[in-house]
């Protein structure tokens, strides 16, 4: 591996330990038995970025594999396991802002992506599985969660805890034994064009205001297929679709509201349309109107990296609401 005035060293942690601020680590394909520090901030990124031919795997299992604790950071293109101690995930963000956790597989951790205290990240295209909770928030905000697929999950595929202002989007939430999406004390959230097929799809505990369900009707392939976006997709572990309503104009969407509970209502439910019918939510495919939208978003977000956006709020971790 090595960074970008092409040095070569034997580990990830090495090569960390040489970089300078705003240096790239390229990491060459095969199994790392290590656990990694980042206090500086640079970009580490598989050659090929394929995460299957990259495992990072904990030398230590009662330790986080990734632990970040620079502002804009970049981790993309890995496979990450082995983090099974209590608290510990595959990448931990401690209190930063401004990182980018993108295409990579994270499983068998405690925790798959855990953010403490930070603000102003973007967690894209990753796939965690089999992890205690998937993505894990608390005393975060303003991130953005988009295009990953939780699945398998002991617990939760996603749990914010006193998190506000995220915006969930384009998400696959797949299977979870327990709650696809669970909220404790989390408020001002956007949450739409996400797929949610689990035991049970949404939990809550403590005091959560103001959330937001879906956005305006907008023109565009949805994540169930139909030709607008708006809320999310509902179903039920067995497929069976929880929006039961008419559409009457085909639009894609629930002539009916669907009450989540708690005063949360999806206000244009999606349905999933005939050409997705046949096509299980394993093998789903982001609409490239996903992929555009996200573009538009990484500018947004590469501004408030830019500028500095964002805010430090203080936190207290709680294992039993984990």
């Amino acid at each position: 591996m090595g960074d970008d005035d092409y040095k070569d060293y034997s580990s990830i942690q090495e090569a960390v330990d040489a970089a300078k601020a705003g240096d790239i680590v390229y990491v060459y394909s095969g199994l790392y038995r290590e656990n990694v520090d980042l206090e500086k901030e640079i970009t580490i990124r598989s050659i090929s970025g394929t995460p299957e031919n990259f495992i990072v795997k904990a030398k230590d299992p009662g330790d986080h594999v990734f632990h970040v604790k620079a502002n804009n950071v970049t981790i993309s293109g890995f496979s990450i396991k082995g983090a099974s101690g209590p608290e510990k995930a595959g990448i931990y963000l401690e209190s930063t802002r401004g990182t980018m956790i993108s295409n990579n597989r994270l499983s068998d951790n405690r925790l798959g992506i855990f953010l403490s205290d930070s603000n102003t990240n973007m967690l894209n295209v990753n796939e965690i599985s089999g992890n205690d909770v998937g993505i894990y928030l608390q005393a975060s905000r303003d991130n953005w969660v988009i295009n990953n697929k939780a699945k398998e999950n002991v617990r939760k595929g996603i749990f914010l805890q006193a998190s506000d202002e995220n915006r969930l989007t384009g998400n696959i939430l797949l299977l979870n034994d327990e709650f696809g999406l669970v909220l404790t004390d989390s408020s001002k959230n956007l949450i739409y064009n996400n797929f949610f097929q689990n035991a049970a799809n949404v939990g809550y505990d403590g005091i959560n205001l103001e959330n937001v369900w879906n956005t305006e009707k907008k023109r565009g392939t949805s994540i169930a297929g139909g030709p607008y976006t708006g809320g999310n997709y509902w179903t039920d572990a067995e497929s069976t679709a929880l929006c039961i309503g008419e559409d009457k104009n085909d639009d894609g969407l629930c002539d009916v509201s669907y009450d989540l509970g708690e005063g949360n209502i999806d206000h244009m439910p999606l349905i999933l349309s005939s050409t997705r019918v046949q096509a299980s939510p394993y093998i789903l495919t982001l609409p490239l109107l996903v992929f555009g939208i996200f573009s538009l978003w990484l500018v947004v977000f590469v501004t408030k990296k830019v500028m500095g956006w964002g805010e430090t709020l203080d936190h207290d971790f709680d294992d039993d609401d984990e």
